[in-house]
């Protein structure tokens, strides 16, 4: 019923893999530096990215120098798209999805559609250009704070 960390690992890959092609301007970026750089599980990373991939929101280029890139730009890219793909939050409850055997008697249904409902109208407020930009305040702040500067960042 909840979300799992594969969504989480996929959250921070992507904002990875935004970063390192929007900012730094690579065309495309490895499984191997992704895992590495955000410390997640390469085999687990690569299994994330190939469901990615068959949804349309990332494109991969094989071979020895091959990679991933975003195929949407982040701000058009919305959370529950990508959580929808990996983790289909409360799709193990029949009646959210439309299979309820029990339907009319079922005094609980209306829990479970409206959780799921709340849940994926927030993340679908959120884009991954939310995630980055909240990444690069947080990012700003550290480093404000370890040269000692007293300056004011809005996070």
């Amino acid at each position: 019923m909840s979300l799992t960390v594969k969504s989480g690992y996929a959250l921070r890959a992507l904002f990875e893999l935004a970063v390192l092609t929007n900012d730094e301007g690579r065309d495309k970026v490895s499984i191997s530096e992704l895992s590495a750089r955000q410390k997640i599980p390469k085999d687990f990373l690569e299994k994330i990215f190939i469901e990615l991939r068959d949804a349309g929101i990332v494109k991969s280029i094989r071979g020895k120098f091959g990679g991933y890139y975003l195929n949407k730009d982040p701000k058009e890219l919305r959370l529950s798209e990508i959580i929808r793909v990996l983790d289909k939050p409360l799709q193990s409850f029949d009646c959210v999805i439309g299979e309820c055997e029990i339907e009319i008697e079922c005094a609980i249904e209306f829990v479970w559609k409206r959780v799921d409902n709340a849940m994926m109208l927030e993340l679908r407020k959120m884009t991954l250009q939310d995630v980055i930009d909240n990444g690069k305040k947080l990012a700003a702040l550290k480093e404000a704070q370890k040269g000692g500067t007293k300056k004011k960042i809005n996070v």
